[in-house]
Order: structure tokens, then sequence, then C-alpha cells
């Protein structure tokens, strides 16, 4: 089976890129994407999006201990410049007709060594559109965005717990680098 293509290309000065994924015989039919940069009025469903996500991944021995909202106050303090400020770049996936996809929030990381990194911040792909391609095209459109950048790699955080979205990184050569692991003390 032939691997999905990823094509960019700027086709305005005001940020907006066309992207397919182009399917040979006998793969899933073609996903057509418009990407575009963030802008104020995607703020709610990026921040929906993400503490739902971030929420999921916290391992169930301590998301019982934590009251919900407490926790999300604490959690947007946190990630508010990756989000809202602007140490990252918010790309929306659109379908032709402006029909969300997903997004994705890219920055650049260097914690471990002098280079720096292209970093996926956050990905998220709408529930109805999972399985369909679509995750697969946004990660191979941040590696296109950190390679035209002159990063010589991208690396992003996956929970142990999400064995789908790992399948998906591992099929698209991201490989384990580090683990964070934890053990209860009670």
């Amino acid at each position: 089976m032939a691997t999905p293509r990823n094509e960019v290309g700027i086709v305005s000065a005001a940020d907006i890129f066309i992207g397919f994924r182009n399917g040979a015989s006998g793969e899933r039919p073609t996903v057509d994407v418009r990407m575009r940069r963030g802008r104020r009025g995607d703020a709610a469903i990026i921040w929906e999006a993400t503490l739902q996500t971030a929420w999921d991944d916290i391992p169930e021995n301590e998301r019982t201990r934590l009251d919900r909202g407490k926790w999300e106050a604490h959690f947007r303090k946190k990630i508010e410049p990756y989000v809202d400020g602007d140490r990252t770049e918010k790309w929306i996936a659109e379908t032709p007709d402006g029909d969300l996809l997903g997004y994705l929030i890219l920055g650049e990381s260097g914690f471990l060594t002098p280079e720096i990194h292209g970093f996926i911040y956050d990905i998220w792909v709408v529930p109805d559109r999972r399985g369909k391609g679509v995750g697969k095209f946004l990660v191979g459109w941040a590696s296109d965005w950190a390679r035209k950048r002159g990063h010589r790699k991208i690396k992003l955080e996956v929970s142990e717990t999400n064995a789908r979205a790992r399948h998906v990184y591992e099929s698209l050569g991201f490989r384990a680098e580090r683990r964070y692991m934890g053990k209860p003390l009670e």
C-alpha cells in the first residue's frame, strides 16, 4: 500500500494553505483539507478540545481525586501562553466548505539539547472525522511546517493510554524517546 503524501502550498498572503491527501487505489477516499491560521473566534473550540484531551490523559487514580473546575483553572494558567499567546502558531483544518476537521498548535522546543526542534503542542481531530486520514494529514502538515523552518526533527508528547494516537504517530515514523513514569505513594 502506498504511503499517503502531503502537498502544501501557499495560496495567498493571508497564510492560507491548501493540502490534499492523495489516495492510491484501494486506499480510503481523498480528504481535501484547507489549512488556515487560527483566529480569535477559534479559541473556544481549541480550549474545549485541549482541556478535554488533557483531562482524559490524566491517570484515572489521579483524576478521581481532582475537582474538574479547579483543575481546569490550574491547567489553563499553565498552558495559556501556548493556546492564547504568541509562543505557538494555531492552525485550523477545514473542508473546502469550511467545516471544521481539527487543529494544530505548533511551535519550537529544545529542552534537552541545544538544538531546537519543531514541536506539536496539540493536535485534535473532530471525533466523527477520526480514522479517516485527517490526523495523519495534520501530522504530515506539521512536519512540513517544521521542515520549512529549518528543523531537522519534530516532536510531540502522547499519553501512554492513547493507543490509537500512538499507533498513528508510530506509523508516521515517530519513536518513543522518553517515558514519563509515576508511582502512587499511598
